[in-house]
């Protein structure tokens, strides 16, 4: 296989893992066989639920004040206990729902189809909407009285989180080619922590929008639209003095919080959002190897690359284990120390597209596909 058709395939591969953005490309393209494990840890499903699809919407569980909650395209909004799986409540509000579930200030924010934010007290009761320029593109988030969204068109605005006037707008030029529900928004402290397509981080403060620093992740490079595409990936990880993030196709970086100044730079692609414990990075990259990273230099500690080819999702980390899916369903556990493959256990056969969301010491919850849910763990 020449090196253009090559970077193609990686980059068809990528997008298929993350699945926020594209769906059903991962069963067109062949799977690695998986090899026997030496040795392993016995794993299984906790429990199961079937809450309904996301599709091609940015829709990611979330786990808030010991709650999760999930949603669907079709507008379902529900309540889950992350112990048992049992519903609180179920709301379908008949929205089409296109990009959350953000959180904070004690609210669940989704956008629409129609470019509404929604904002959703715990109990899903409706508490207000709010007409934006056009459809969010990543999951709003809010602290400190402020709500932060990202738009298709390039706005990121500020909305009152009491009734979701907006207090500020920053605009920035789109790319050609960008990636579906990829960057994310991180707020707290003051500020928010803002990635962009193009390879951008912007740092803005909370309160008036006005920018604090604007750095580049990445630079895009390669002769078609597909081989430029290096679009921040995931919500920045923001530590006490430190933000850290990736970009697709590009690299994984570690900035100061305060002025935007580079501490480390790493060739290390991401092919969705990046998992950050303790003094450690962890990235799944676009040919399916797992990289722990330290977080102070950005030496590779370890790398899992037994997985390659089989279309992981981006990575989340338990108390013992960094855990992945794939795309025929296997959730694998990986040792959090050395990155050997200790357990993995098989859902539904269909692909686990979203990061992992952890629901407990070792329990991560997983959604594939077809709309199911599954808590999984040790025996």
């Amino acid at each position: 296989m020449n090196a253009k058709r090559l970077a193609t395939r990686l980059a068809q591969a990528a997008l298929c893992a993350g699945a926020l953005w594209l769906e059903a490309c991962s069963d067109a393209l062949p799977v690695t066989p998986l090899q026997p494990l030496k040795s392993s840890v016995a794993m299984d499903v906790v429990w199961k639920n079937k809450v309904g699809a996301a599709g091609n919407a940015v829709l990611a569980p979330v786990l808030y004040k010991d709650m999760l909650y999930l949603a669907t395209e079709q507008g379902d909004l529900l309540a889950l206990d992350p112990a048992t799986g049992k519903e609180s409540w179920h709301l379908k509000t008949k929205e089409p729902f296109s990009a959350g579930i953000g959180v904070g200030e004690d609210l669940l924010f989704l956008g629409n189809k129609k470019g509404e934010l929604l904002a959703y007290n715990l109990k899903g009761e409706l508490a207000w909407r709010a007409q934006q320029s056009s459809e969010l593109t990543a999951p709003p988030e809010a602290a400190e009285g402020t709500v932060v969204t990202r738009t298709a068109d390039g706005h990121i605005v500020g909305l009152n989180v009491a009734d979701g006037k907006r207090r500020w707008q920053v605009t920035r030029p789109q790319p050609a080619l960008v990636l579906r529900g990829v960057s994310g928004i991180t707020v707290g402290r003051g500020g928010a922590l803002v990635g962009l397509p193009g390879g951008k981080l912007l740092a803005l403060n909370l309160a008036d929008g006005s920018v604090v620093w604007e750095a580049t992740i990445s630079v895009s490079k390669g002769a078609t639209e597909l081989e430029r595409v290096n679009d921040v990936v995931g919500a920045p990880i923001v530590g006490f003095q430190d933000v850290c993030t990736a970009s697709y196709q590009g690299k994984t970086t570690c900035l100061e919080v305060a002025r935007g100044q580079t501490i480390w730079s790493k060739d290390e692609a991401a092919i969705g959002p990046i998992f950050a414990d303790g003094n450690k990075l962890f990235v799944t990259d676009e040919k399916g190897d797992v990289v722990a990273l330290n977080r102070l230099s950005g030496t590779t500690a370890w790398r899992n690359e037994a997985l390659e080819g089989r279309y992981l999702s981006p990575p989340a980390v338990t108390t013992d284990y960094v855990i992945v899916g794939d795309a025929e369903g296997i959730v694998h556990f990986l040792s959090r120390a050395d990155g050997i493959e200790s357990g993995r256990v098989a859902t539904s056969g269909n692909a686990i597209t979203q990061a992992p969301l952890v629901i407990g010491d070792n329990l991560a919850l997983v959604r594939n596909r077809d709309g199911k849910v599954f808590a999984v763990g040790p025996r």
